[in-house]
């Protein structure tokens, strides 16, 4: 696949992921009533958690669909991987990137908004040179399909 189709679904796909985080999120509080601060933070928590699943499982079937992977590789190798990477960006936005920018007094959604960008290339990166890479391992050995 071409680099820029990959970039427009990937793009897309984190759109997709988007909209699918804030409608589970609205769905665990509103069915379960939760209606406290703790509560919603662990459906904040769960609801993460399945959006990065399903952010994973729509990368790997629309953006990565060239790399065939065995379900040991996916589950055992670039599931974790992955998660690995979100989180690298998780903690690069919140520990480098706003506080940097929230000391030269950017506006808090502008600083936001710069962090997501950051972190959809940081991402987009990663998941190309390492998540949804073949192993060099499975590939000499013959495992790779």
């Amino acid at each position: 696949m071409k680099s820029k189709q990959r970039i427009f679904r990937y793009l897309i796909c984190g759109i997709i992921t988007a909209i699918f985080n804030v409608v589970l999120i609205y769905l665990i509080i509103e069915t379960w009533k939760l209606n406290t601060q703790i509560l919603r933070n662990v459906a904040n928590i769960i609801s993460i958690e399945i959006s990065l699943l399903f952010s994973f499982f729509v990368y790997r079937t629309w953006v990565w669909v060239n790399h065939h992977s065995s379900w040991q590789e996916i589950l055992g190798q670039q599931l974790p991987r992955y998660h690995i990477s979100c989180g690298l960006v998780v903690a690069t936005r919140s520990f480098l990137v706003f506080p940097i920018l929230e000391g030269l007094k950017m506006n808090y959604q502008i600083n936001t908004l710069t962090g997501i960008i950051l972190g959809s290339v940081i991402n987009y990166v990663i998941s190309e040179k390492w998540v949804f890479t073949k192993n060099k391992n499975s590939a000499q050995s013959g495992d790779s399909k």
